[in-house]
């Protein structure tokens, strides 16, 4: 008995790393994918304007 406790918790051990890899990977296949879409869609959508001054932390002109 004492031997299948442990080759049982080998597999728990082994099953609970395999799921945690797959899910890793299946959730960084899903952002490759949402950032290819987003950026295919940015570039078919949306025209890149340019700023008018440069940068948000530039000091306003003085009167």
């Amino acid at each position: 008995m004492f031997h299948h406790d442990i080759m049982a918790s080998v597999a728990r051990e082994r099953v609970r790393e395999l799921r945690e890899r797959g899910e890793a990977e299946r959730r960084a296949g899903v952002v490759r994918r949402a950032r290819e879409c987003w950026d295919e869609r940015q570039s078919r959508h949306m025209p890149v304007r340019a700023a008018r001054r440069p940068g948000g932390t530039a000091a306003a002109p003085g009167r």
